[in-house]
Formats: C-alpha cells, sequence, structure tokens
C-alpha cells in the first residue's frame, strides 16, 4: 500500500539521460503554457540529441574500426547459418509427424492393431478356464452329492475337500456369477448333510446314558460300527472320527470327556459303584450300578476306575484320529488326579490314629494307580504326578485335617452359650507378689495410738513380700523427700524367713520418761484362733482416728465454739445396718481356709505418731466424743470401723498388740496426754497368707483344657510312632507331630479371639467380665502346667499362649475394675456436684443421696464379686472401687475455695456415710479391719473428716507431730484457708504449714 513518503527524507536526483528530461518537460506543460514555438523548442533538441548520438556512434566505430568489422561478419555468419538450421528442423518435423508418413501416427496405427488382438485373446483363454472350472466344479459336486446319497461318508469328505479347494480357488470373476452362487449353494447343503450324517454315526456309536432298568445307574456303550441312516452303508468308528471336522470332532470329545469325569470318573472315585462290562458283537457296555457302601473297600474304588480307564482304552482310544488320541487322553489326566484327591483321598482322611494303617495302605495303590493308569495309559509326563506329591506329605494332611477337625469342635465349645449352673472352684497358691501399692501400711493400736501407760516390748511387723532384710526406718520411710506425690517407701520383708530389723527405743523421739502401764492386762489366748505360742492379741479398734483420750474443751470452728453431735449417732451406724458386719465379711466355702500361724517377728512402724489432743480451750469436742465413744467400743470389741492393721494384698489377717487401756492414762505435767513409746507404738501384725485361695470358673474352661490335652496326647503318640514312611516324613519342613502339636495352643487362641467377640454383650456386666478373667487365669495355669513336658517348639508356644491368657485376665479384671469406677465417679460427680453450696437444705440432700446410692453400689459390686473372685483380688477390686470414691470426694472438697461454718459441719456428715465401707474389710467382727491395705487415702479420709470439723490448735498440733504426712502442704494451706477466716493466727499457722512436714522424732 503506497503512503507519503515523509518530508524529511531526501529526494531522489532527477534522471539525466536526454529522453527523460524531454519527457519530465512535456509532462510539465500546462494547457496555458504549451504552443507550436515549445513543441519547436521540443523537436529541435530532440533532432540535436539523435545528431549528437550518430556522431558519438560514429566517432565509437571510428576509434576501433577492426574490431567492429570482425563482430560484423561473425554477426552476419550466425544469421546464415541460423537459417540453415531453422530448414532442417523444418524437414524432421515433416518426416515424424506427417498424417500420412510420418514415423508417430504409423507406430500409433500398430500399436492400437495390436492391442486389439491382446483383448480378443485374452477373452479367449478367460472363456476358456471359466468353462473349465465350473465343469470341474460341477463334477466334483456332483460325485459329492452321490457318494452323500449313497452313505459312503468317509469316501465323501475326501471328495468334499476336493470340491472345497475348488470353490476356494474360484476366479475373482466368477466369484458373483450366479452359476456359482448355486454351486456353492449346493455344496455347503450338501456338506451339511454329511456332517449331520457324520454326527449322527458319531451319537449312534459312543454315547452315555441312565440305564433302562436302574435310573440311577450310568452307561457308556460304544459301537465298532453303525449303519448310515437312509442307506445301505456301514460306516467304522475310526472313519467316523476321522471323518468329523476338527471343529465337530473337538466338540464331541469335550462334551464326551464332562460326560465321563462327571457321570463315570468322580462316581467311581467318590461313591461305591459295581461295574458290569458286556460285549456283543460290535457293541460293547460298560454299567455303573451302585453298591452297598458296607461292602466295600476304598481300594475297590481305585480298581474300578482302573477298569474303567482299560474299557476305555480297549474299545474307544483306538478309534482315536492321531492328532486327538494324546490331547484327548491327557486331557482326562488332571481330572482323573483331582477327583482320586478330591473324592477319594482326602476325604477319607482318618479322623483317629487307629485308621490310618488302612488308610495308608490306600494311599500306596492310588500311588500304583497313577503309575499304571494316569502315566502309563493316559500318557502323562512322567514328572507329574500330583498324587504321589501329594501321598508323600500325607502325614501334614492328616495333621491339618485333624487341626481342622479340632479348631471346628472346640468353636463350637467356644460359642455355646454360657450356661450360669456349670462353674467350678480353682483352688490356687496365695499370690504373695508385691501389689501396686504400697505393703506396708500404718498400724495403730487405737485410733490415735494413745494407749501410753502400757508397759510393751516393741511390737513387730512381719509383711511377707520378698527374701530381703529390712533395715531401720529411715526418713524417707514417711515420704518427706522433695515431691510430694511420691509414695512412701514400701517396706519390704521376707515370706517366712527373715526379720525385720528391730527398732531402737527411741526410734521415735518421745520422752523415755514415760512409762507404760497396764502390763498385767490379759487378753483371751484363743480370740483370733491362733496357736497358743502366739502372744496375745489385741481387741477390735477403729481406723477412724481419734485425737485425745482425754475430753478436751469445746472446739474453735471458724471462730466459733460449738458442740458437735457424734455423726456416728447422727446416722445411726453403730444401732445396726441393711447389711450386719458378721454377715457382710462372712465367707462361703472357697474362702474358709484356716488362717496359717505364723512366728511374730520384730519391725518397725511404718506410720508417723498419732497426734493426742491440745489441753487448750480449742480443742474439738466433737473430735473428743469420737474419740471416747471409739475407746469404748474399742474395750466392747463392737467398733463398726477398726484400727488400720493391714494385711498384705492377700492375707489373713492376725494381729498382736498390748491389751487394750483400761485404767487412767496418765498425764505430762505440760498438760498434753503423753506419748506412747516408739519400742510400744507400733502394733505386731502378721501378714502370712492363705496357703490357698479359690475363685470361681466356668465350665467351659475345663473342656477347653481337655480338648488342648487330648490334642498334646495324641500329636506326641503320632510323633513317637513310625507310620508314616520315611519319605513322607522328609517331604515336610517340619517334624511328624508338630502341626497337631501347634493346634494346642491354636485352640487357646481361638479362645481368645472368639469367645469376648461373641460374648460382648454378655461382658456389660462385671460378673462376666470377671468370670472371664477368671477362665483365663485358669487356662493360663493350666497350659503352665502342661508346658513343662513338651518339646522346646511346644513349649515355647504354650508359654506364649499363658503369657497371653496372663494379661488378657489381668487387662479384663482391670477394664472391669475401671469401667466400675468410671459409673460410680459418674453418679457422685453428677449427684455431689463437687460438694459446694451443702449449707443450702436441697443441695445438701443431693449430696447425701448421691453418697448413699454409691455406698449401696460399692456394696452391690462387692456382693456380685464376691463369691467369684479369691480374697486377694475381690478386696483389691473392692479397694480400687472404694479408692476411687475416697479420691475424688477428697479433691473435691479440698477444692472448695470457702468452707463456711454450717457446710463444714455438713461436709463431715457427708463424710461420715463412707465409713460403712470399712466393714467391706472385716472377715470377722472379732478381728480388726485391713481395709487401709487395699485402701491407700482411707486414713487421708478420715482424717480429712475430722480436720473440717476440728479447730486451728488442734490441727497445728496434728502437723506437728507428723500426723498429717497424707496431705500435701498446699492441700492443708487450702483447706485451712477455706475453714477459718482471715486472722494473724490463721496466717501464722499457714507460714507454719508452708515450711514443710516436720521430720520424725529422732531423726
Amino acid at each position: 500500500m503506497a503512503f507519503p513518503i515523509p518530508a524529511h527524507l531526501p529526494r531522489r536526483s532527477a534522471p539525466q539521460d536526454v529522453t527523460t528530461q524531454i519527457l519530465s518537460k512535456l509532462d510539465a506543460a500546462t494547457n496555458k503554457t504549451l504552443n507550436a514555438e515549445l513543441a519547436r523548442s521540443w523537436v529541435s533538441e530532440l533532432d540535436e540529441t539523435i545528431t549528437l548520438t550518430k556522431t558519438r556512434l560514429h566517432e565509437r566505430i571510428q576509434e576501433d574500426l577492426p574490431e567492429f568489422q570482425r563482430q560484423l561478419a561473425a554477426s552476419k555468419d550466425v544469421q546464415e547459418r541460423l537459417r540453415a538450421l531453422t530448414a532442417n528442423v523444418d524437414t524432421l518435423s515433416n518426416s515424424v509427424s506427417n498424417p500420412e508418413t510420418g514415423l508417430i501416427p504409423s507406430l500409433v496405427r500398430t500399436l492400437t492393431e495390436h492391442a486389439e488382438l491382446t483383448e480378443q485373446t485374452t477373452e479367449a483363454r478367460v472363456e476358456h478356464e471359466a468353462l473349465s472350472h465350473l465343469l470341474a466344479c460341477r463334477t466334483s459336486l456332483k460325485s459329492f452329492e452321490n457318494l452323500v446319497k449313497d452313505g459312503k461318508l468317509s469316501e465323501a469328505v475326501g471328495v468334499c475337500r476336493e470340491v472345497e479347494t475348488l470353490l476356494q480357488s474360484t476366479p475373482t470373476y466368477l466369484d458373483e456369477t450366479r452359476v456359482m452362487v448355486d454351486i456353492r449353494r449346493k455344496f455347503r447343503s450338501t456338506q451339511a448333510r454329511n456332517d449331520e450324517q457324520l454326527s449322527d454315526a458319531y451319537s449312534r456309536s459312543v454315547f452315555v446314558s441312565q440305564h433302562k432298568i436302574e435310573p440311577s445307574s450310568h452307561e457308556l456303550t460304544i459301537h465298532a460300527s453303525v449303519q448310515v441312516r437312509q442307506s445301505d452303508a456301514t460306516i467304522h468308528l475310526p472313519a467316523v472320527m476321522t471323518s468329523l471336522s476338527s471343529n465337530s470332532l473337538s466338540n464331541h470329545l469335550t462334551i464326551l470327556r464332562r460326560d465321563l469325569t462327571s457321570l463315570f470318573i468322580d462316581i467311581l472315585s467318590r461313591q461305591p459303584v459295581l461295574i458290569t462290562v458286556s460285549s456283543e458283537a460290535s457293541r460293547h457296555n460298560l454299567v455303573l450300578n451302585p453298591a452297598r457302601s458296607k461292602d466295600e473297600t476304598l481300594i475297590t474304588r481305585l480298581e474300578n476306575l482302573s477298569g474303567f480307564f482299560n474299557f476305555l482304552s480297549s474299545h474307544f482310544f483306538p478309534s482315536l484320529p492321531a492328532s486327538q488320541s494324546a490331547p484327548f487322553t491327557r486331557a482326562l489326566c488332571k481330572p482323573t488326579t483331582t477327583s482320586v484327591l478330591n473324592n477319594l483321598l482326602i476325604p477319607s482322611l482318618p479322623s483317629s490314629f487307629d485308621l490310618l494303617p488302612p488308610f495308608l495302605e490306600l494311599t500306596r495303590q492310588a500311588v500304583a494307580f497313577e503309575d499304571r493308569i494316569i502315566i502309563g495309559l493316559l500318557g502323562n509326563d512322567p514328572n507329574d504326578h500330583p498324587i504321589k506329591s501329594w501321598v508323600e506329605g500325607v502325614s501334614g494332611h492328616y495333621e491339618r485335617q485333624r487341626r481342622m477337625d479340632i479348631l471346628s469342635r472346640s468353636r463350637e465349645i467356644i460359642v455355646t452359650p454360657d450356661d450360669q449352673y456349670d462353674t467350678f472352684l480353682v483352688e490356687v497358691e496365695a499370690d504373695v507378689a508385691p501389689m501396686a501399692e504400697p505393703s506396708v501400711v500404718p498400724v495403730q493400736d487405737d485410733a490415735w495410738g494413745f494407749d501410753n501407760d502400757m508397759d510393751s516390748k516393741p511390737d513387730k511387723v512381719v509383711v511377707n513380700t520378698t527374701d530381703e532384710e529390712i533395715s531401720p526406718v529411715k526418713d524417707d520411710a514417711w515420704g518427706f523427700d522433695d515431691d510430694n506425690d511420691s509414695k512412701p517407701d514400701p517396706v519390704v520383708v521376707d515370706t517366712f524367713k527373715e526379720e525385720i530389723s528391730p527398732v531402737k527405743d527411741d526410734a521415735w523421739g518421745f520422752d523415755d520418761d514415760i512409762t507404760d502401764a497396764g502390763a498385767d492386762e490379759t487378753v483371751d489366748e484363743n480370740t483370733w484362733g491362733f496357736d497358743d505360742d502366739i502372744p496375745a492379741e489385741p481387741e477390735p479398734k477403729s481406723v477412724t482416728p481419734d485425737v485425745t483420750k482425754e475430753a478436751p474443751p469445746p472446739k474453735v470452728t471458724n471462730g466459733d465454739v460449738e458442740q458437735e453431735p457424734d455423726p456416728s449417732e447422727t446416722w445411726g451406724w453403730n444401732e445396726g445396718e441393711d447389711v450386719p458386719l458378721a454377715e457382710e465379711s462372712a465367707w462361703d466355702d472357697p474362702w474358709a481356709d484356716p488362717p496359717a500361724a505364723s512366728t511374730p517377728d520384730s519391725a518397725a512402724d511404718s506410720r508417723p505418731p498419732p497426734a493426742p489432743s491440745i489441753t487448750s480451750p480449742k480443742v474439738a469436742g466433737g473430735l473428743q466424743k469420737a474419740a471416747n465413744k471409739g475407746k469404748k467400743k474399742h474395750l466392747d470389741g463392737n467398733s463398726s470401723t477398726s484400727s488400720p492393721v493391714i494385711t498384705s494384698p492377700q492375707p489373713s489377717v492376725s494381729t498382736t498388740s498390748s491389751p487394750p487401756l483400761n485404767k487412767p492414762s496418765s498425764t505430762k505435767s505440760n498438760g498434753h496426754p503423753p506419748l506412747r513409746s516408739a519400742t510400744t507404738r507400733p502394733s505386731t501384725i502378721d501378714l502370712q497368707p492363705p496357703l490357698k485361695e479359690t475363685y470361681l470358673a466356668s465350665g467351659r474352661s475345663k473342656l477347653i483344657i481337655r480338648q488342648v490335652e487330648d490334642v498334646l496326647a495324641e500329636g506326641k503318640h503320632l510323633a513317637s510312632s513310625s507310620i508314616f514312611p520315611a519319605s513322607s516324613s522328609t517331604q515336610t519342613s517340619t517334624a511328624v507331630g508338630t502341626t497337631l502339636l501347634l493346634t494346642a495352643p491354636a485352640v487357646l487362641d481361638l479362645h481368645r479371639a472368639l469367645y469376648p467377640v461373641k460374648f460382648s454383650k454378655a461382658f456389660q456386666s462385671p460378673e462376666a467380665g470377671m468370670r472371664y478373667a477368671n477362665d483365663c487365669a485358669f487356662l493360663a495355669g493350666e497350659v503352665e502346667r502342661m508346658k513343662r513336658g513338651s518339646t522346646t517348639l511346644i513349649a515355647e508356644r504354650l508359654g506364649e499362649c499363658a503369657g497371653c491368657l496372663k494379661v488378657l485376665s489381668e487387662s479384663w479384671y482391670s477394664d472391669v475394675i475401671t469401667r466400675e469406677q468410671k459409673a460410680l465417679d459418674k453418679i457422685l460427680k453428677a449427684g455431689a456436684q463437687g460438694f459446694t453450696y451443702t449449707g443450702d437444705q436441697d443441695r445438701y440432700d443431693e449430696c447425701e443421696s448421691a453418697m448413699t446410692q454409691v455406698l449401696k453400689e460399692v456394696r452391690r459390686l462387692a456382693s456380685r464379686l464376691k463369691g467369684i473372685l479369691t480374697k486377694t483380688k475381690y478386696y483389691t477390686a473392692i479397694g480400687l472401687f472404694v479408692e476411687a470414691v475416697l479420691d475424688r470426694t477428697i479433691r473435691d472438697i479440698l477444692a472448695l475455695p470457702d468452707i463456711p461454718e454450717v457446710e463444714s459441719h455438713r461436709l463431715s456428715e457427708l463424710c461420715h456415710i463412707f465409713n460403712a465401707l470399712e466393714g467391706l474389710f472385716v472377715e470377722d467382727a472379732t478381728q480388726s479391719s485391713f481395709v487401709v491395705a487395699y485402701v491407700p487415702s482411707w486414713l487421708k479420709f478420715s482424717y480429712l473428716t475430722e480436720l473440717l470439723e476440728a479447730s486451728m490448735a488442734d490441727i497445728t498440733y496434728l502437723f506437728e507431730e507428723g500426723a498429717l504426712v497424707d496431705f500435701q502442704v498446699d492441700e492443708l494451706v487450702r483447706l485451712v484457708r477455706a475453714l477459718f477466716a482471715d486472722t494473724q493466727l490463721r496466717t501464722n499457722t499457714i507460714t507454719k504449714l508452708t515450711g514443710g512436714h516436720p521430720a520424725p522424732r529422732g531423726q
């Protein structure tokens, strides 16, 4: 596209030639300037220019005239030669292209005539070939139709192949002609008729049918020759097999192989039959008739299979074409071996050791059958012998079969619904292993240990735990280390062997000038039912702490003086309960083991000294009443709460101490009651475990153990026998009997995996869970017993099972306890709601209802589990229930920011409700309670119950005497701040508390 040239670009200079100049002038002329004069000037200028040009040309020629003349001569010569060449070209063109005589037109005419001749020749040849092919097709087709019509089927097959070849070689130009279409139609029709005749002949030559007389019988009929239908010709079976097309023959043989496998081979190997073979002329029959199983041996089935294959090899296999003979016979190998294995050998695996000899004879006959028939007759690969391979591993097959039978039987036992009456008692040795809680617990003769006028020898504590000797009591035995959460170090004592080192007289750091009185007091020697050589035992004592032996002044609570009624009188616990203590603690026969006598050993007490009351005017009157009342009951021997005389986690308890005080106690000049000497304070606690304990287990456990024992016995008997051939033993990687022996732990594994899932709903009750834990414990013990007489491998597996069963027993035991603890905690948490606002009567009633419900639930659990668990586990479980309840109560009360006077009284009353739980830990009303052995927080809870109504002076004195070591310092500080108003006395008390617990006296 044209575009204007910018003005700043330079213009092209005007051309300088004459023509351009003249034309430019002509272009510049306009109508006004153009005239004759201007035209003459232009003509004149052109003439001058022409003349000038001629002059220049003449001058140029003259400058080099010879050269000009030479070039002029050459130009003329070229012109002459051009004219001659043109004449020659014209002559040649005429010779080639002349229509009459030219070369090209003559050649074209000749080629055209040749093409026409060639076309005529080709048409003649094609017509000849077509007629010849049609004649051959017609002749062959006619011959094929005549042979089929005459029944000569085998000859017709040969002609059919010729006709088919002719039709396949038909020229393309004949494919779609009507004559070829008609020939093909007739050929297909005749061929179909021939195939139909051959198939019919085969179907009448070889067929399987039901017996005419016995419908349950099967008959195999083979005709050597048959007559062709609609003709007089006869065709033999080999000719029929050879004449059939490959597809048709394959289909027929496939159907025949299926029938032979399902109706003959499988039946012959699966059930007893009677074979009948008959031959008449060209007809051969084989009939299978059912036979009675009691008259048959398994080896007969192999003989029947051999006879069946011999019949086929005589009358059918020779008729097969060579191309189909080997594939057909080899195709029968796999079904035959599979049928022999699955229908004869595997189902016949014996279910007991006594049935093995006849079965092993059957396996030998099966191997011979494989060599003779499957490999020799049917032509299977000699290296492929599945029956022999299976027989070589028959020991493993037998053991696996027995394993399946045993596990099936075990599963029936496991999934059978529980019968609550099918139980038994299991007697076990008492478990003296240390429990999770400390073995040694505080011991006090009375609630506060103020029997200071008794003259007695150093008491001893014997705890049957380990074989180590206990050194004298140390500081950390009180738990006064930096970590307030840590528990006191447990005192470990030898089991019936070594004594605890005696504690020195000044171990408590009390005044040495105190003398005890009342040493002449006596107690009935047979109170505890032990031997006469045992020192005298004390009367039952209360665990609830007594602050004083003498009546102190009225209590100061939150700055007010108030006389508080005895909580036990308020609730009426001393008058009787729904369940009497003696009845509640009575044990049935499973736990009625006589206590074992033991010799008391010397020991040190692991509890800080009790705090006597303060003679100042601020001693709690309520504590005085409790002490006096407890002292009275102590003397009577009918206290509802006993002193914390402890058994180990599984003891029968016997306590020996000085007789109870029945004389007025002397006091020191400072006004405080004298404390007992360290040599007289601890009580002698003989914690000998019972020799035997019993628990309840289900009868299912006995059935499982009996099953395991039977399996182990059978496996050992099989391993010691040499009934299996050596080749059978060498084919397996494990020794004979190992699989069967390993089935024993598999029965236990099946029980562990299946039973909890099958009866998961029933495990919602604590009885079912604990009984299952007992079952696992019983099974573990029995498995440990059976392990001792087993081989290393079996012993390891049995040991693993025993370990798993122990873990499962402990897990279920722990899970049931945890579930019930959560339920109790839920009741207390929802009902008490942190014990807030108990000054309100409605809130108080809600808290009382919740605590009463918890009390009933704990008693209900104790009643339900009492006959199921051993004593050890029973008391441990009940102790954990009570511990969970007390721990929740203590935490909630200590978390209260402010406790007014009314609420402190009511909280104390509420806490007294749980004192009734101590009755669960008393087996005999004449003996002491051992609640502290199983409830670590019992003493702390008892102190808290009294501290809620104690004065500041009581709390200070108890703290200084080390009686509140169960409390952490921050807990005591929170309690003091919540109970008392903000005064200088409270500030001084808190300052003293924050200084930490005092060290034991004498340290």
